[in-house]
């Protein structure tokens, strides 16, 4: 998570030198172990750097290999000896213990462009071409690494980091309407390209933006593939084959002195942290690991701290809990300590970042168990259409049958019928969830009804077998969550890393006939024989006992009426007295998203504050 930013212009202008300084200076909490500014002609480059390993890393960026092209990363590269010996057979001398920046620049070298189809990891980088003068942004496949840019008159800014951007005199505050919409109707920001400033876009997970001759082109480079279904003979080729999987994404992500795994008591996250403690121990001199979790005891019987427990002294790890149940909505939201990059929808932020701080006292790399839930529970229903289809007759028994003989019950058909009874029945849909505190200007001038029914509308069905976690994985949920954890919102440095979002463990579950593999977790579960208690292993899929945010309402620990002071500018947006009558008396229901105006409005307030002090600091 070290901390990057350019400038590039397009006719060869200098960059600002005092402008590429305060970027470097709002790069500073990203990087305390290195800092360089760096000016080439019309280009300049400025670089906070965090080590973090396991693999080594260039603290002195940007760097070269031939003097001609450039290279500014916030990278973490997977698979690093199958790239390496791809480069070696293309007569390419590599040391073992090459950066993952040489590897980068190599392959660049080698390939080109086309070098993207072959990067896998976690990163955000810049490519700089002095001689051809074209200038490359590259965000990784699942949109890990967050990355900005603004395209104004000949120069285009970048920055993996939003509010660096926001020192810029020529990129506007201004709001983009459009995102705060999305912010409104969903409560995250659904375009992927967009953010909350109109200057200001994000490079999409998985794409590339190349900015030459004055333009800028952004495509798609990388696409989770649809593949043919895994048909391996024995049920212990699967164990295997998604053992060695997993076990490669941890040890690619562990690093080699200390590392948190986030944990929870569900399976995901524990089976990460006894992977982890696997490879650490096979290792021989491995990192020092220990869990962190998070109970609501104080507010409901909560048991998710009690398991994580029993699970962390089965694997051998010491382990925190921290009491979620004592943080009340919107505590701290005041202060400048929780200012996010962008609007977020999260009461309880305060958990969140006190959770970061935790693990920031022991480490600067936590393990996460991340997409775990994304295709492990699978469905049913599609895998039996797509057998049918191609007429697999005695595989459809052998899979549904051989299912209901071990388990006694037909497997979990996830079919999505009951969405359908109920849109059949309007029950779903028409104004039910529509939010009523708009104000009819902002309704009517961005169509919001339709843009609400639009983010309703169901995607296509692309793939056979997973097509739910499929929708998911390629679209921009992912990278948005995976914003919300990086240190440009959190303030902390801090990397999370997700085993289960590895490229390679995702390929392969979508591969994985969900029947039975797919049907609650059986594949983690069988692998995870003997490295998690059996209370673990058999422990279904479970939900938050209770709702922090409806207890502390009922309890009369919190209510949110009085609202605050309304901003100037979110009156255009909500109607605050309309917003006020609906609160009086919460719909349980409706809680979470009538909160959404309060959310914005608390960022507005400190992204103003934010904006005044970097005017007074440019004048």
């Amino acid at each position: 998570m070290s901390g990057i930013a350019g400038i590039v212009s397009a006719d060869g202008a200098p960059p600002d030198a005092g402008l590429l300084e305060k970027f470097a200076d709002a790069l500073a909490f990203r990087g305390p172990d290195a800092r360089r500014v760096w000016s080439g002609l019309g280009v300049g480059l400025c670089f906070t750097f965090l080590r973090t390993g396991p693999a080594p890393q260039c603290g002195e960026q940007p760097c070269t290999i031939d003097g001609r092209t450039w290279l500014l990363a916030d990278a973490r590269l997977d698979g690093r000896e199958d790239l390496r010996r791809r480069l070696e057979a293309a007569s390419h001398r590599i040391a073992e213990r090459t950066t993952d920046e040489e590897l980068i620049l190599r392959s660049w070298a080698e390939w080109g462009e086309a070098c993207l189809d072959l990067l896998r990891g976690d990163f955000a980088f810049v490519l700089w071409d002095s001689r051809a003068r074209s200038f490359w942004c590259v965000r990784d496949p699942m949109g890990v690494k967050p990355f900005f840019y603004a395209h104004i008159g000949n120069y285009l800014y970048c920055s993996n980091t939003l509010d660096a951007l926001r020192f810029s005199p020529v990129i506007s505050d201004a709001l983009d309407k459009r995102a705060v919409g999305d912010f409104l109707l969903e409560g995250w920001f659904c375009d992927p390209e967009r953010t909350v400033f109109r200057d200001i876009r994000r490079v999409p997970a998985g794409h590339v933006l190349c900015f030459a001759d004055g333009a800028v082109r952004v495509r798609r480079y990388a696409k989770l593939p649809i593949e043919e279904p895994l048909e391996l003979t024995r049920s212990e080729e699967y164990l295997e084959a998604f053992r060695q999987v997993i076990t490669a994404a941890v040890r690619d992500r562990l690093p080699r002195e200390s590392a948190v795994v986030s944990m929870s008591g569900g399976l995901d996250s524990t089976s990460v942290a006894a992977v982890a403690k696997s490879v650490a121990e096979k290792g021989g001199a491995g990192p020092s690991l220990r869990a962190l979790a998070v109970d609501y005891r104080q507010l409901f019987e909560d048991e998710e701290g009690d398991f994580a427990s029993r699970a962390a002294a089965h694997i051998g790890i010491p382990i925190e809990i921290l009491s979620g149940g004592a943080y009340l909505p919107y505590s701290r939201w005041d202060s400048e300590e929780l200012r996010q990059a962008e609007p977020c929808h999260e009461p309880y932020l305060a958990l969140q970042i006190d959770l970061y701080r935790q693990i920031a006292s022991h480490t600067r790399v936590a393990l996460s168990g991340d997409g775990g839930d994304s295709v492990l529970t699978g469905q049913a229903w599609p895998h039996l259409v797509c057998l049918a289809r191609r007429r697999r007759f005695s595989a459809l028994i052998r899979a549904f049958g051989g299912y209901i003989a071990s388990h006694g019950r037909i497997p979990p058909l996830r079919g999505g019928f009951r969405a359908r009874i109920r849109r059949w029945l309007g029950r779903q849909g028409g104004n039910e969830a529509y939010p009523v505190w708009l104000t009819a200007e902002f309704e009517s001038e961005q169509h919001l009804r339709e843009r609400w029914h639009e983010l309703q509308k169901p995607l296509l069905d692309e793939h056979p077998l997973h097509p739910g976690a499929y929708r998911g994985l390629t679209g921009s949920f992912w990278p948005s969550v995976l914003e919300g954890e990086d240190a440009g919102w959190t303030g902390v440095p801090v990397e999370l890393r997700a085993p289960f979002l590895d490229w390679r463990v995702l390929r392969f579950l979508l591969r994985v006939p969900p029947v039975p593999w797919c049907m609650e977790k059986e594949l983690l579960r069988r692998s995870s024989l003997g490295l998690l208690p059996e209370e673990i292993l058999d422990r279904p899929k479970t939900p938050l006992v209770g709702d922090p945010l409806l207890l502390h309402v009922q309890r009369r620990d919190w209510h949110p009426l009085p609202l605050p002071e309304p901003h100037p500018a979110i009156k255009q947006f909500v109607n605050w007295s309309k917003l006020c009558e609906i609160l009086a008396a919460p719909a349980k229901e409706r809680l979470w998203s009538d909160l959404r105006p309060i959310s914005l409005n608390y960022w507005l307030q400190r992204a103003h504050t934010f904006s005044r002090f970097h005017q007074e600091r440019s004048g």
